[in-house]
């Protein structure tokens, strides 16, 4: 969906649903899909100028894409393995 420049973008439902949607296909839960969501529109909202640029639809996903990774990166129950899919870490103690 591309984005138009103006004013109220952050108050924009469908905006902001869109984010969502982006947003819950990078990161396993719907809370941490609303928070990556939000973020993305609080620095909008608080540094505007990151829309000053030629690809408004670049600027707002590579924001949205590095809340993602952040939130991804900070799950300690979470881990990268080589397939690149997120899965729980398993337990060093757990017998098999």
């Amino acid at each position: 969906m591309p984005f138009r420049k103006y004013a109220s973008i952050p108050n924009d439902p469908n905006f902001r649903e869109a984010l969502l949607l982006w947003a819950r296909k990078l990161v396993r839960s719907e809370m941490v899909a609303k928070r990556v969501a939000r973020r993305t529109i609080d620095v909008l909202c608080d540094d505007p100028s990151l829309l000053d640029g030629r690809d408004i639809n670049e600027a707002i996903f590579k924001l949205l894409r590095r809340h993602a990774f952040d939130e991804n990166e900070l799950s300690p129950e979470q881990s990268l393995r080589g397939d690149g899919l997120v899965r729980p870490r398993e337990r060093a103690d757990v017998v098999k």
